[in-house]
């Protein structure tokens, strides 16, 4: 029994150790070596077989174990290849760090990886990358410098490992940080840093959510990635410093060619410029140049920033854009604030004409007086050599403006002193004033016309230089007397019509108004047309008219008024008509005559009466109650004419008479 029993245990023993090599070379887990070592204890009655297997079956265990430390060292060293390989291979960062953080959580089994990053502009570390976290908290914290694990790693710039978090006191807490941690249910970490020389950049972490110690090689393979994270992140940094340093460079040489191009550009057009003065050019030519150098529609405005002559070579977009940018009240009062900023500052103004609308205008100065200006507009922003190329060709055009000027002056001087003699009442011989005026294309034989207008004083000259470019040879123009005056062959007369209606006439704020002669025939009557066309221009203004042209002969019915041997008929007239109104008006300072004639003028409608009026209907009901007082029986129908012809003439001869005074210093 005793043989055959031992026999039984020894093959007992023989069939355990097959059983382990086989174990082992399946690589069995830690569970069946622990099941193992039971049915030895539990099966072998002899204590010193039983404690001999059973340290076969711990060395066995050790041996397993042992391997497995091998094959995890093994992985770890491959996932550092692989992280060295993804450095070359992968050109996204952030691709590059999920990747390592990955590959950290497998090799150690965690349930969290992540990888901080150190924000020199927030100064607190950030999670850039993270695998396996749930808590979004988790995720967006936010580490102060001097905080957490972080804090410590980033401090001493070695691994730090925690076997529970939330009660390590190796660290300072912070209750953001703290209440992340709470909610992911993290207790033991493990996290190195990110070193670049001897700056820490970051740190890499694993977690898990049960205590966990790590073995020092663990903390060497998290040091090999945190590193490799460290390199990936430096050569990251150093490559998009390279590309800016590279796309500054690119754009310097850029920006240095084109203002190499510009420069030549600017040079050729001060050389083009200048042939074009040489040759005597006009405004329009140096416009065409401009607009077609810098690409846009160039005019020039006048002091009053109205457009007078426009580039012939420009595309059509622009200037039908120009033309209606310039009909807006809103970019009309721009170009005045511009032409102002630019006449104090001396340089071109940009003005806001809309989206892909580039408007520029730069002032002509000759001394200290406005001459004008040029107003380009373009689909693109000029650059700055572009800016002052334009500001050379107004400097260029301010001097052909002046040149012209000069000549027009003295032009304008001989021709002032033509219609001086024409219009005298003292003239010359035909002979001598045909020889005045025929060096200015006038022919004293042929019919004439005349044309007399007023404008206000300050904008004569103004209103002359408006006229001159589209006045005809053998047009004279001058300022008389206060007047304009143009005296012209009766054929041109209806163009001269046409121009002074485009040009002044329809310009509000030269309140012009004129009268124009019929065909005089012989020279010695025209000083007696021009006495009765500024004659003409009082009547007008008496009647309240303006912005006309109005022919002399129209105004014939009103000149009875004006002749010394008619007078006390007119006056007659009035006193018997509306004699009783007229006087109570005097005496009281009333406008009874006023309101009768505006009752007459509305078709004796009591309410379009009171309105005219500015009064009440109440009012004017009183009014007309003392007019029936003071005009016994004016509602017949038969006296309706007469009592409006009477207090019509009675409004001009009043009004004339207030002109009077300046019409005889004028005729002095």
């Amino acid at each position: 029994m005793t043989e055959n029993g031992t026999q039984d245990v020894s093959l007992a023993a023989g069939e355990l150790q097959s059983e382990l090599l086989a174990m082992l070379q399946r690589n069995a887990g830690t569970r069946e070596f622990d099941e193992m070592l039971e049915r030895v204890e539990a099966g072998v009655p002899d204590p010193a077989r039983r404690a001999q297997l059973a340290g076969s079956v711990r060395a066995a265990m050790a041996v397993c174990e042992q391997l497995t430390l091998q094959q995890r060292r093994e992985r770890g060293l491959l996932v550092v290849l692989e992280s060295a390989h993804d450095l070359t291979s992968i050109r996204d960062l952030e691709l590059v760090l999920q990747a390592i953080v990955r590959r950290a959580r497998q090799i150690f089994a965690s349930d969290i990886g992540y990888l901080t990053n150190f924000d020199r502009v927030r100064n607190d570390f950030y999670i850039r990358a993270t695998e396996g976290a749930i808590s979004e908290r988790f995720k967006n914290v936010r580490v102060p410098p001097d905080h957490g694990i972080c804090g410590h790693v980033l401090k001493h710039k070695t691994p730090y490992h925690s076997t529970d978090y939330l009660t390590d006191q190796g660290f300072a807490h912070e209750r953001g940080i703290d209440l992340a941690i709470k909610d992911e249910g993290v207790e033991s970490l493990l996290g190195a840093p990110l070193m670049v020389g001897n700056h820490c950049i970051g740190v890499l972490c694993i977690c898990d959510r049960k205590p966990r110690r790590h073995a020092p090689w663990e903390v060497a393979m998290l040091s090999a990635l945190a590193a490799q994270a460290a390199v990936a992140i430096e050569n990251a940094r150093l490559f998009q410093e390279a590309q800016v340093a590279l796309q500054r460079a690119s754009e310097a040489n850029a920006s240095l060619h084109r203002q190499a191009e510009e420069t030549q550009a600017a040079a050729d057009a001060q050389e083009q410029m200048t042939r074009l003065v040489a040759r005597g050019c006009s405004l329009v030519d140096i416009l065409d140049m401009v607009g077609t150098m810098l690409g846009g529609h160039i005019v020039l405005l006048d002091e009053a920033g109205q457009p007078t002559q426009r580039a012939a070579a420009s595309p059509a977009h622009l200037a039908g854009g120009l033309n209606e940018l310039l009909g807006r009240t809103e970019v009309q009062d721009l170009v005045h604030a511009a032409l102002i900023e630019g006449r104090r500052s001396g340089v071109s103004q940009a003005i806001d004409g809309g989206p892909a609308r580039h408007l520029r205008v730069a002032t002509l100065m000759g001394a200290d007086r406005l001459l004008g200006a040029i107003l380009m507009l373009s689909d693109r922003a000029m650059s700055a050599t572009e800016i002052r190329t334009f500001e050379r060709g107004a400097l260029v055009a301010g001097v052909v403006l002046l040149s012209q000027e000069r000549s027009e002056l003295e032009v304008s001087s001989e021709s002032a002193a033509t219609i001086r003699a024409l219009v005298s009442w003292q003239q010359e011989s035909l002979a001598a004033l045909q020889l005045r005026a025929q060096p200015l294309g006038l022919d004293l034989k042929l019919a004439l016309r005349m044309i007399v207008l007023a404008v206000e004083d300050r904008h004569i000259e103004y209103a002359l230089r408006r006229m001159r470019p589209a006045v005809a040879r053998g047009t004279l123009l001058e300022e008389f007397e206060g007047f304009i005056v143009a005296v012209c062959p009766d054929a041109g007369a209806e163009a001269l019509q046409s121009a002074l209606q485009g040009a002044l006439l329809s310009d509000a704020r030269l309140g012009a108004i004129g009268v124009v002669s019929g065909p005089v025939s012989q020279v010695d009557l025209l000083p007696e047309s021009f006495r009765a066309l500024k004659r003409g221009i009082d009547i007008l203004r008496a009647l309240g008219r303006s912005h006309e042209l109005v022919p002399e002969a129209t105004l014939t019915m009103y000149s009875m008024l004006f002749e010394q041997r008619r007078a006390a008929d007119v006056a007659g007239f009035i006193e018997a008509t509306v004699g009783g109104l007229v006087q109570q008006d005097r005496r009281r300072g009333t406008d009874l005559a006023g309101t009768l004639l505006a009752y007459l003028e509305h078709a004796q409608n009591a309410k379009a009466t009171a309105d005219s009026l500015q009064i009440h209907v109440n009012t004017l009901r009183q009014r007309l109650e003392t007019i029936d007082e003071l005009l016994a029986g004016w509602r017949q129908g038969g006296r309706f004419l007469e009592l409006h012809v009477a207090l019509r003439m009675h409004m001009l001869r009043q009004g004339v008479q207030a002109l009077a005074p300046r019409r005889g210093t004028a005729d002095a």
